[in-house]
């Protein structure tokens, strides 16, 4: 596992997301946007900007062993978590869109549908015309994290910035996960101003940070060291090049 030092990476003010317009915030899963981009949510809310949500997979696979909750209960709970995060963090129901691709499965360029589902997000991008989309690193050390990015790369983005963030970077990288300096120019947001915000918004997904769903041991729960990683007065972006 190689960390990066994120503190060694510029530090750019919050006014700066005045500029980043009409945003897109794409979700592998219910919680990363929260995890990765709450405070850059926030702020952009704060200074006027319009913000759109696209949550990518279902989320059934967080606890696939549950009674209390099948699939369908569940996929249902984490999508009314994320409406509740980002009616904390200020985006409302109407620009929060749910693709429901199966957890785990959310197509990569090797997948049979893939082309259909580019075909479908360009479409999608093309009515909401964002000037910045922010998608998960492309190496990171997920499925479903990869996928979105391939997804994203892949369609007619118009005119739009794409700004990468890591979630598992850090947590399950290996040394190639790593941005190289010809892929993307690193740079920190400081968030310090709505961090509280980001934290509530974060509790908001209790099916991933709490004992919530108890009938099933093998399920998923984020660790306090990982949630400590999102605890912090900034959050990390990587501008493609």
């Amino acid at each position: 596992m190689h960390k990066i030092n994120f503190e060694n990476i510029p530090l750019a003010p919050e006014q700066c997301v005045t500029g980043f317009g009409t945003t897109l915030i794409v979700a592998p899963h219910a919680d990363d946007e929260s995890l990765g981009c709450g405070g850059v949510i926030s702020l952009l809310r704060k200074y006027g900007q319009t913000v759109y949500i696209l949550l990518l997979s279902d989320g059934t696979l967080s606890h696939p062993n549950s009674t209390e909750y099948p699939a369908e209960k569940l996929r249902d709970l984490r999508e009314n978590e994320l409406l509740d995060a980002a009616e904390i963090l200020g985006v409302s129901t109407e620009n929060i869109i749910f693709c429901r691709y199966p957890d785990r499965n959310v197509p990569t360029i090797q997948h049979e549908d893939f082309h259909a589902s580019v075909a479908t997000i360009s479409k999608m991008l093309d009515k909401i015309k964002p000037q910045s989309i922010f998608v998960p690193w492309r190496r990171d050390p997920h499925p479903d994290h990869q996928a979105a990015f391939q997804l994203i790369h892949n369609a007619e983005t118009l005119n739009a910035k794409i700004y990468e963030y890591p979630i598992w970077l850090n947590e399950l990288g290996e040394q190639g996960d790593l941005p190289t300096s010809d892929e993307a120019m690193p740079f920190r947001l400081n968030i310090a101003s709505v961090l509280d915000k980001k934290q509530n918004a974060i509790s908001q997904h209790c099916s991933q940070i709490t004992d919530l769903i108890s009938d099933d041991p093998k399920g998923f729960r984020l660790s306090e060291e990982m949630l400590s990683q999102f605890n912090l007065p900034y959050e990390t972006f990587f501008i493609s090049k």
